[in-house]
Order: C-alpha cells, then sequence, then structure tokens
C-alpha cells in the first residue's frame, strides 16, 4: 500500500474545516456586507479545491462501475433517505418525501463525483486535454439552458467537471513546486486580490459561485453568464493555487484527521440542519461570535474525522455506512 501523502491530508483537513465553516456562517451573511464577501470567498476556492484533489488522485484507468456504485451512489441513495427523514423529524419538512433525482443539501457532491468518474472513461477515446476543453466548453453552454438545476445535480455536475478534468490532468511535478514554493507572501497576495475582487462588486450573489441554477435564475443579464463563470473558474484556479501554496507539507498531529473528511462532510449535516430548526442562526453575529463559529468548526471537524470516532461507528449496528466512513 502506497504511503499516504501527509501535504495532501493537511489539505483535506483544512478544506473540511472551511466546508463546515461555510455551512455554519452561511445563515449570517447578510447581516453584514463584509460577511457575504467572506462567504463569497471562501465558496471561490474550497469545493473547487476538493474537486481538483478528487480529479488528481482519479489519475489512471476508470475505476469499475460496480466499485463506484458501493462507495458513492449506494451511500447518495443511502443518506438521501436519512437526511429526509431527519428534515422531517426536525421540522425543516413539513411531511416525508424522498426523491432520488434532487439532492437533499451537500449531498449532491457524492451524486457529482459518481458522474466524474464515470465521464473518465471519455478519456480512452479522446485525450485528456481534448476532455479537460470540452470540459470547460460545457460548464459555459450549460448554464444557458434553463431547465438543468437540482435535478441530478446536473447543472453543478457540469459546472465544477472542469476542476475535476484539471485535477486528473495536474503533473505530479507541479504539486512539488508548489509545495516548495518559498514565498508565503505571493499566496496571500493572490487571496487579496480575489477578496477585494468579490468586495468591490456588490451585484455578486451566492449562485455564481454554487453553480446550482442556470443563469437566467441569478443573473440580470444572463448572456453575460458564461463570462462570468468563466471569470470565476478562473479566480477559482488562482484560489487553489494560493491554498497550495499555505498548506503544511509535513506530518503533524492533525494530518490524520485529513484521512476521513468524507466522514465530516456526510454528517456535519445533521449539527448544522438541527441548529438551524431550532433557530440558533436568528442571533446576531459579531466578531467574536465570528470566531467562536471558526472554532466550533474546527472542533467539529476534528471530533468527526477522530480515530475515536471512527471506531465508535465501527461498532454501530448500521454497516450500511462502512462503505463511506472507511
Amino acid at each position: 500500500m502506497a504511503k499516504r501523502d501527509a501535504y495532501f491530508d493537511n489539505a483535506k483537513l483544512f478544506l473540511m474545516i472551511l466546508v463546515v465553516f461555510g455551512h455554519l456562517f452561511q445563515p449570517f451573511i447578510e447581516d453584514k456586507g463584509i460577511y457575504s464577501d467572506l462567504y463569497y470567498f471562501i465558496f471561490t476556492f474550497h469545493m473547487p479545491a476538493f474537486i481538483l484533489i478528487s480529479g488528481y488522485f482519479a489519475k489512471g484507468q476508470p475505476k469499475p462501475l460496480k466499485k463506484l456504485v458501493k462507495k458513492l451512489l449506494l451511500p447518495y441513495i443511502f443518506f438521501q433517505l436519512l437526511y429526509s427523514a431527519y428534515y422531517t423529524l426536525i421540522g425543516l419538512q413539513e411531511s416525508f418525501s424522498f426523491s432520488i433525482t434532487t439532492p437533499q443539501w451537500s449531498l449532491w457532491f457524492l451524486l457529482s463525483l459518481f458522474c466524474w468518474n464515470c465521464m473518465l472513461y471519455l478519456c480512452q477515446r479522446f485525450s485528456v486535454k481534448q476532455v479537460l476543453i470540452g470540459s470547460i466548453l460545457v460548464a459555459l453552454v450549460v448554464g444557458y439552458i434553463p431547465f438543468f438545476g437540482r435535478f441530478l445535480a446536473v447543472q453543478r455536475t457540469l459546472t465544477f467537471f472542469p476542476y475535476f478534468m484539471v485535477g486528473y490532468a495536474l503533473p505530479t511535478d507541479w504539486i512539488a513546486r508548489i509545495k516548495t514554493a518559498p514565498k508565503k507572501w505571493v499566496a496571500i497576495a493572490l487571496f487579496a486580490g480575489i477578496f477585494v475582487l468579490i468586495e468591490t462588486n456588490d451585484f455578486i450573489n451566492k449562485y455564481w459561485v454554487f453553480g446550482s441554477k442556470p443563469y437566467e435564475d441569478y443573473l440580470n443579464h444572463p448572456l453575460l453568464g458564461g463570462p462570468q463563470r468563466m471569470l470565476f473558474f478562473l479566480l477559482g484556479l488562482i484560489g487553489i493555487t494560493a491554498f497550495f501554496m499555505l498548506v503544511p507539507k509535513g506530518q503533524y498531529f492533525f494530518s490524520k484527521w485529513g484521512k476521513n473528511t468524507l466522514t465530516v462532510y456526510l454528517l456535519h449535516g445533521f449539527l448544522v440542519k438541527g441548529l438551524r430548526a431550532i433557530g440558533a442562526d436568528d442571533v446576531e453575529m459579531g466578531i467574536w461570535g465570528l470566531a467562536i463559529l471558526f472554532a466550533s468548526s474546527v472542533l467539529l471537524t476534528a471530533a468527526l474525522s477522530s480515530e475515536r470516532f471512527g471506531k465508535w461507528i465501527e461498532k454501530g449496528k448500521q454497516k450500511v455506512l462502512r462503505p463511506v466512513l472507511n
């Protein structure tokens, strides 16, 4: 078995903290303009980076369909059912409803990851470069198609597929160069540039970075949707590069938590949605509240990705979780 690279475990851990923080933070972004700017800034690169890493580790022959179904599609169906029941229990849904075609909240990622891995079979007929260029063109065009929205996460799957292909096509020596990049101030400058661009444009809304809706649903001038999406694709690549430059490459006490980020991704929603159901997001969020929210995100991520929690899951009776949590 190949030795794990602590660099990528560190990267996934920090990205997962940002995912949890973003979900906890989302209800408060309208309180102050700076909050929405911070939220959009995080979403510019954190899921694209996760997707790029997924593509990077998908190199080689496409995984067998049976393995993809077991690892991604069956857990998607199970958690879709589980979240539907949970939302009904806590009052976020008036009555129980279950749909395979409309992913609950963050479960779109499992469905999209399944589709991205399946689409790698295109690389057996076309070159990686051709598939990458094609994925970019499709990502720009799909926003003009009004009926491609949340159904089977088609809009998000095609919008974010270029990041997956960039990761798939990325040479390993590029990562090696990023690891040894000596000037961390360059990364800070790149992040600052992205943030300033977002802060100075009041017309940006969350769907610019979600990639979940056609252009006509969130843009006053839908014809400009293609250029807008291309701009944010490039900003995402810049943000990913800056992030990778800041990730520590050594083995630390927290590195092992990066092995279990999918566990955190699938389970943190129960707490986030539970807090929203009891009205915890109605409080006013000040600077100290923001700091507490971030610290809570770190603690929740550490707890759910810890070895102890993993052992507790293993001892549970819900064996159907094992393909996801291992």
